[in-house]
């Protein structure tokens, strides 16, 4: 059982409105939209799948990108498996990716040197990510350091 999320509707719910801000951010969308690459997410506990195209051309104006919630018919170019848990202590800055990877806490395939990249970039969404929980109610979600 997750210790954040009660299900994939209450994750996507929480994703949906964080990829937003994200990929309309014009400090960091353009950064992100650089990399050029499909990355699918793949959360277990609970399972659902999040992908997040930088390819193809975007469907909203005043986006760096797009993103699809549940399964979607877009080739990735890489993925990366996690629990849920994984993902969202990774999203408040809590998660050596690298790290997590050598442990097996995350699965990854595809051009994983391209998701690399983006590291630095995803970076500045963990102060973000806090913030969005708390503008969603979520307070009780936010991971503090200990």
């Amino acid at each position: 059982m997750s210790e954040y999320y009660r299900d994939a509707d209450h994750l996507l719910e929480i994703y949906e409105y964080f990829l937003s801000n994200v990929l309309q951010d014009p400090k960091i969308g353009p950064k992100m939209a650089k990399s050029n690459i499909i990355i699918k997410f793949i959360y277990t506990d609970p399972d659902c799948e999040i992908t997040i195209d930088f390819r193809n051309p975007i469907e909203k104006e005043g986006w760096f990108g797009n993103f699809y919630l549940g399964p979607t018919p877009i080739q990735e170019d890489v993925w990366s498996k996690q629990s849920a848990d994984h993902s969202h202590r990774f999203w408040h800055g809590f998660e050596n990716p690298i790290a997590a990877v050598t442990r097996g806490k995350v699965k990854q395939g595809g051009k994983i040197t391209a998701m690399l990249k983006l590291l630095p970039v995803v970076k500045h969404t963990f102060k973000r990510f806090p913030e969005v929980l708390r503008e969603m109610g979520y307070e009780d979600l936010i991971v503090h350091k200990k």
